[in-house]
């Protein structure tokens, strides 16, 4: 047991001795957790957004990551209701299996088992990852997609939507369409 203390010992005085500096604790620590450590992590959250008092959209998620550079990360999945503004009604619901914010480029992306539904045009989206840009309210994919409505199933690969205009979407590349009686 003894001899075993003293090899990792001396592995370890061997492995830091080597290079011209040597490493704070912090600097170690970030080597051992990874550079992108959380802030923080919150478990079981649910947040409500509200402009002058009127509900905007509600956020859960069973983990909330966040960094210090303002990204955030969900890894077990999120789930987002955004309200319409004048009844307060439910507008949309959104679920993916885990997501990711970045700050800089103020992006939310969804990933892995993506479904969107729309419950003023009656559309629901299926997809594996879906980009949301906060600022410009593009919406948008390169990946498979499936839309149904009450009359039709369109599927295609990639497209492109906004926020501010949801009646206007394109499917990239449509490769079906099925109609529905």
């Amino acid at each position: 047991m003894i001899k075993k203390i003293f090899i990792l010992l001396i592995a370890s005085a061997a492995l830091f001795s080597c290079g011209k500096k040597t490493r704070t604790k912090k600097e170690a620590r970030q080597i051992a957790l990874g550079v992108d450590t959380p802030d923080y992590t919150a478990f079981n959250i649910e947040t409500m957004h509200t402009e002058d008092a009127v509900p905007k959209n509600k956020l859960k998620a069973k983990v909330q990551m966040r960094y210090k550079n303002g990204n955030e990360r969900y890894p077990e999945g999120i789930d987002i209701v955004t309200y319409d503004q004048e009844s307060s009604e439910e507008s949309s619901h959104l679920i993916a299996d885990s997501a990711i914010y970045t700050a800089d480029s103020t992006m939310y992306t969804v990933y892995s088992n993506v479904v969107l539904e729309d419950y003023k045009k009656g559309q629901k989206l299926e997809t594996d990852t879906l980009h949301f840009n906060k600022e410009t309210g593009d919406i948008f994919t390169d990946d498979n997609v499936k839309i149904t409505t009450e009359y039709e199933i369109v599927t295609g690969k990639g497209m492109r939507a906004n926020q501010n205009d949801p009646e206007n979407y394109e499917i990239l590349q449509v490769t079906g369409s099925v109609y529905v009686e």
